[in-house]
């Protein structure tokens, strides 16, 4: 029987070692991952802090670039842009302005109802609504199948409780939007994966929005940058005012049918 050395024994021995370390090292992993809460703490508190801020607002006014993926009809997944004015006084008033290279859409409201006006057919619609954000928006989505740009920056408590109900979610670190230091976080759920930036100075503002539709075809994204944050400026009643002028024509919007789809037909 061949017998091995010190010398020649002690390499085998510390390849041997060597070579169980990584299961040691994966079971150490899978235990640490275990015991990790699956939504990191530190996102929820970031993102609640941003929402708290926002929601402390009595009124505020914020730019949005918006870019949205959206296919084609040949199937090619396509990148478009548009801006978008953004202007809330709690709790019974919005206005949005949307437009690429010129106005292309307006939403207003004032407590009593909405109007929805296209600016490039040069028509507007009007229904009555409640006294509240919050309702109105709920009978806008139900009745009528319409839904305000940016409604999570809309309600009394922005983005509600979407990161707590998220099935997962990560703080990032710290990274730069438009050259401000922001903190990152991600948060992943059944139907949507999304990221927020949000500014890690004294003042907690979204500066940055991700959106990704894993369940769409293509896993479009909608992405926003938020910009001119102004939370002091008052905002007289007449901005969140529709006023027609001249030559726009008033259509009459009806309610969702059976299907689920919004009809508008000229106000006669």
């Amino acid at each position: 029987m061949k017998i091995l050395t010190q010398s020649k024994f002690l390499p085998l021995l510390t390849l041997v070692g060597l070579a169980s370390l990584p299961s040691f090292a994966l079971a150490e992993d899978k235990a640490k991952a275990e015991e990790a809460p699956a939504v990191d703490p530190m996102a929820v508190k970031i993102l609640k802090r941003a929402s708290d801020h926002l929601s402390a607002a009595k009124q505020f006014s914020v730019s949005a670039e918006i870019w949205q993926d959206l296919e084609d009809e040949n199937g090619t997944m396509l990148q478009f842009s548009k801006l978008a004015d953004v202007k809330v006084r709690r709790p019974d008033g919005i206005r949005i302005d949307i437009k690429t290279d010129k106005p292309k859409r307006s939403f207003y409201y004032d407590g009593k109802s909405v109007s929805v006006v296209d600016h490039q057919k040069g028509y507007y619609g009007n229904v009555a609504a409640p006294a509240t954000i919050e309702e109105t928006l709920d009978k806008l989505d139900e009745k009528f199948g319409i839904t305000m740009p940016l409604e999570d920056l809309l309600i009394a408590r922005p983005f509600g409780g979407a990161a707590t109900k998220a099935k997962a979610g990560q703080y990032l670190g710290k990274e730069p939007v438009l050259g401000v230091l922001c903190h990152h976080v991600a948060f992943q759920g059944e139907s949507v994966d999304w990221q927020a930036w949000v500014n890690e100075g004294p003042v907690p503002t979204i500066r940055k929005v991700v959106i990704t539709f894993k369940q769409e075809q293509g896993r479009p994204q909608f992405i926003a940058l938020f910009s001119d944050w102004d939370t002091t400026s008052n905002l007289p009643a007449y901005v969140f005012t529709f006023d027609p002028s001249a030559g726009v024509l008033k259509i009459e919007v009806l309610p969702n049918e059976e299907e689920g789809e919004q009809k508008a037909a000229p106000k006669k």
